[in-house]
Parts: structure tokens; C-alpha cells; sequence
């Protein structure tokens, strides 16, 4: 059983692994992090070269992830840099989720195995580990707490309200939620005292370090919440049914829902704990849904406490082997449901490297440059692929304005138009499926024109 472990280890690591080097441009919900990441290792305290200042957002984010995965990458500064550097960025924090994703199998050894191999089947939360979303700089953190509070140690409580603060709110309705229920079962002003301490701890870490790099007194989640929920802004980016995480992303989530199938046999053996962090889970969900609008991303945090409650209803199934001829069948089903999500998973992956066309044509037209341009990068490039690691050449002056611009100013472009300059080089953006080969079939969609 202990190989078993090592080597479960090593294929959820090589997992996400694939995933990083198949995909190694990242996409515009992960600019900010990511581009603040470059400038802190590049620039240091010269702010005034700091791509916020260009590019603020609609509301300011938290330095706070960018400047630990920075001080963990700065050694590697004198070996890496572009796009190396950039993958190497984006290991260190496909390491850190992979290790508070490990720490929480080790929670309960009878169901460590059944974990493991029910999260190597997974999509969503291997392929998105190394990417620098918000959500995922807070999930090792979340896990963490998770760890914490499955050992009944209530610092995680505290973990977590400084994670929402810092992070992502929605972590702390988490939290909330949770400090709810365990009030039943413990006395209140202790759960309160663990909260509040998280909340001032992390609120002053934000305020002092934030306000440094944004030049002006502020908590960046206060922002967006006020943003997002007070002024209710959040709807401009679309909204949804209330019940659209139940029929459509935690489906998604687990595709094919063989977890969220093992999770109700799974509530009937597992510990306390686990049980009320799945109740916890439901409701935070409920509440979750009232929100307009809606994507997966929001509810991540669940996915480990689902899978580990089905870890333990997929353990149950496995003890009863020995008693009947359907238990055995029931299992190799189960198993082999599991081992085509898997390959699914894997196949996802694949198809979702044609998602960068922007990052593809700009590594094309760094390669092919040899002496000094200037290149204008249109906003759909910046969008699919390009990020300051990738503007590594040192003879190109690299010119994104989003305004309208004289194309004769210019002696490359990077452009999603169709336009009458000389074409070098077309990169392809994934369109859609087929059951008949080409079996992934893409469209032009970036394209690199020298200017006459």
C-alpha cells in the first residue's frame, strides 16, 4: 500500500504537470496575478513600470500571492527567463496546491488510496492548479484550513476568514457558514474569537502590503465586493438561474458525476468532521446561488471535501468485495467509470492547449524577429496568450495600446483582424468537436502580419 501512495503521488504530479507544459500561456482571467508576478521579479520597487499602472482592472487585486510565488521563484531568476521563467511561475503554484491537495489524503488513511485516484480523474481543479486565478493562489490555503479543521484543530478557521479577506470573499462565507454549524457543537465565542482574529490579521497583511503597491490606502476584496454585490456590478459579465451550480457546474466539475454519485454512500462512514465540511459545502452553494452571476471557479473550494466524502462511500463499496458477485461487478464499473474519466480528463486537457493562439503567435514572431521592431499587440493576442514573460525579446518595443492606432507606425502586428498586410504566421483557437477526423477542429483566429 505504501508503493501504492508513491506511486499515486507521482501520477497526480505528472498530471498536473501535463497540463502546465501542454498549456504554457495563460489567459486573461489570470493577467493580473501573473503580469504582477513578471514585474516583481523584473522590476522590484519600481513601480512606475508596473503593468497595474497601465492596465489597473476593473477592480484592484492583491499583491499579496504575486510576491510569495515571487520570492519562491527569485532564485531561479538567474537561470530562467520568457516564457521558462513563466512556466517555471506557474509550477510553484501547481507545487503548492499539489501538496495541501496531498496533505488533505492523508487526513484518513483507510480512504487516502480512493482519494488519490478519484482525484487523478479530475479536470477542472489539475489543469487550473498552476494558473494564477485568484481562486487558485487561495485554494492551497483553503486546503490547508480544510487539513486543520478535519484534525479538529479550529485555527482553521482562522486560516480561512485570513484567506477571504485576503483572497476571495466568498472563502469567508465559507467560513461563516462552517462557524455556523460547529456552534452547535461548540461554544460560540471561541468560534467568533478565531474568525475575528483571521479577519484583523489578514485585513492589516492586506492593507499595509496592498497599499504599498497600489500607492493609495485600500483592501482589495472590500473593493470588489462593494463592486460586485453592493453596486451589484457583477451582472454585467452575465447571470444565471439560482439553481445553475446544481444542474450545471458541479456536473461539470465532475465529469462524468461518479463523485458526486459516491458522495451519499460516502456521508454515511465518514467522520463527523468531513460530514458537517460537506453540509457546510451544500449550504455555502445555496447561498453562492443567490448570486447572479455565476461560474464554476466560485465553488472550487468544495471539490476536495467532495471527493473526499466519496473516497469514503467508494471505500465502503470496496470492503463489501468479498460478498457477492454484484459488489464485485459494482466495483469494476465503478472503477471503470473512473479510468475513462481519466483518459477524458487527459483528452481535455489536449483540446484545451488550442485555447492560446495569442501566446503561440507572439513566440513565433520573437523567434522570427532578429533585429529592432516595433510590434503593436491588438487586445483578443493579449487576451489568449500573451503576458510581459512573453515579451522577452529585447530588439521588439512591444505596444498594446487598445486605442485606435496607425498601423504604418508599426513594423509587426498581432492582430484577430483580417488585414491587407503580409501574413507570416496564423495561430488556431479550438471551435468545437467532431466524431469524424480532424476530430478537434479550430478556426484562425490570431494572426502575425510584417508591415510593408
Amino acid at each position: 500500500m505504501k508503493y501504492l501512495d508513491t506511486i499515486l503521488y507521482c501520477v497526480l504530479l505528472s498530471i498536473i504537470s501535463y497540463h502546465l507544459v501542454i498549456s504554457p500561456y495563460t489567459k486573461v482571467e489570470e493577467s493580473f496575478n501573473i503580469q504582477a508576478t513578471h514585474d516583481v521579479l523584473k522590476y522590484g520597487f519600481d513601480f512606475e513600470k508596473f503593468d497595474h499602472n497601465e492596465f489597473p482592472g476593473v477592480v484592484p487585486r492583491t499583491f499579496i500571492g504575486s510576491l510569495f510565488i515571487s520570492l519562491l521563484a527569485k532564485p531561479f531568476t538567474y537561470i530562467y527567463d520568457g516564457i521558462d521563467l513563466q512556466l517555471l511561475v506557474r509550477g510553484i503554484l501547481g507545487l503548492l496546491n499539489f501538496s495541501q491537495l496531498v496533505k488533505l489524503a492523508s487526513i484518513n488513511k483507510k480512504s487516502k488510496i480512493w482519494y488519490l485516484i478519484l482525484l487523478c480523474s479530475q479536470f477542472h481543479i489539475l489543469y487550473y492548479s498552476t494558473r494564477t486565478l485568484p481562486n487558485f493562489i487561495a485554494l492551497p490555503l483553503v486546503n490547508h484550513s480544510i487539513a486543520k479543521l478535519l484534525k479538529g484543530d479550529l485555527s482553521g478557521l482562522t486560516w480561512l476568514a485570513f484567506t477571504g479577506i485576503i483572497f476571495r470573499l466568498e472563502v469567508g462565507v465559507f467560513a461563516t457558514i462552517y462557524a455556523v454549524l460547529l456552534m452547535l457543537y461548540t461554544e460560540p465565542p471561541v468560534i467568533i474569537i478565531y474568525l475575528i482574529a483571521g479577519t484583523i490579521i489578514g485585513g492589516l497583511f492586506s492593507v499595509v502590503v496592498d497599499s504599498f503597491y497600489w500607492q493609495k490606502l485600500l483592501i482589495p476584496e472590500l473593493h470588489s465586493f462593494i463592486f460586485n454585490i453592493v453596486e451589484g456590478k457583477s451582472v454585467e459579465w452575465g447571470t444565471e438561474p439560482y439553481l445553475r451550480y446544481f444542474n450545471k457546474y458541479l456536473i461539470q466539475l465532475f465529469r462524468p458525476p461518479i463523485i458526486l454519485a459516491l458522495c451519499p454512500p460516502g456521508l454515511v462512514n465518514c467522520s463527523n468532521r468531513l460530514r458537517l465540511l460537506f453540509i457546510s459545502s451544500i449550504i455555502y452553494i445555496l447561498v453562492m446561488s443567490f448570486q447572479p452571476h455565476k461560474e464554476w471557479r466560485f465553488i472550487i473550494y468544495v471539490v476536495p471535501i467532495f471527493t473526499l466524502t466519496a473516497a469514503t462511500g467508494l471505500l465502503n463499496i470496496a470492503k463489501k468485495w468479498n460478498e457477492s458477485l454484484s459488489n464485485k461487478l459494482l466495483l469494476l464499473i465503478v472503477l471503470g467509470i473512473i479510468g475513462g474519466t481519466s483518459v477524458l480528463s487527459l483528452f481535455m486537457g489536449y483540446v484545451s492547449s488550442f485555447n492560446y493562439p495569442g501566446g503561440e503567435a507572439l513566440q513565433f514572431l520573437n523567434s522570427y524577429v532578429n533585429e529592432s521592431a516595433n510590434v503593436h499587440l491588438d487586445v483578443a493576442s493579449c487576451m489568449t496568450g500573451i503576458t510581459r514573460f512573453g515579451q522577452s525579446n529585447e530588439l521588439i518595443n512591444y505596444n498594446k495600446t487598445e486605442s485606435e492606432i496607425d498601423y504604418k507606425d508599426f513594423d509587426y502586428l498581432i492582430s484577430s483582424k483580417k488585414l491587407e498586410f503580409e501574413k507570416l504566421y496564423t495561430a488556431k483557437l479550438f471551435k468545437q468537436l467532431s466524431f469524424r477526423d480532424p476530430y478537434i477542429i479550430t478556426e484562425d483566429y490570431i494572426y502575425v502580419y510584417k508591415v510593408d
